[in-house]
């Protein structure tokens, strides 16, 4: 069972930013083709580079090349009363430590950024329109693929869109 958390104080949501900094983490394990980005981004740039002076640098030029990234929607779902939680993916929201089971959402989209190979679902809530990074997929397949095990979602069902 996966567990969606989204962490907020203030009214203010983590990940916000485009794209969002809490990426950067895994961005750079991939580019530097590491297994897992556990390490965290500044322990693997100073891994690969050896020397704490170039590190800054290269943090600074792989921090440039991240944000030159752009969203691009590949495919996505609109949900309905047919697609039922299988209950796959335990959802809550953390806001100043009370923590809100949350709602299923009510669209997914499977999107990829301009440059990366891989994909990503962003599921966009039922109130607000406020969209949660559920992973990271190595294809559109296993994206699609998770979000039929979670709410029952066919391949026909979704939309290819292709925009930004």
């Amino acid at each position: 069972m996966a567990i969606l958390l989204l962490w907020g104080k203030n009214g203010i949501f983590y990940g916000e930013e485009t794209p969002p900094f809490t990426q950067f983490h895994d961005w750079v394990a991939r580019y530097y083709k590491w297994y897992e980005s556990t390490a965290g981004w500044k322990n693997i740039i100073l891994r690969e580079v050896g020397d704490e002076a170039k590190a800054c640098d290269v943090f600074f030029e792989l921090l440039e090349l991240f944000k030159q990234r752009f969203l691009v929607v590949k495919y996505r779902v609109l949900l309905n009363p047919n697609h039922k939680s299988t209950g796959a993916i335990y959802r809550r929201i953390c806001i100043d430590g009370i923590y809100k089971d949350l709602d299923p959402p009510k669209e997914i989209r499977i999107v990829q950024y301009t440059t990366d190979s891989g994909f990503y679902r962003f599921d966009i809530s039922q109130s607000a329109g406020e969209i949660s990074e559920i992973g990271y997929f190595e294809t559109e397949k296993l994206a699609m693929e998770e979000v039929n095990r979670e709410f029952q979602v066919s391949l026909d069902e979704w939309e290819t869109s292709n925009t930004i």
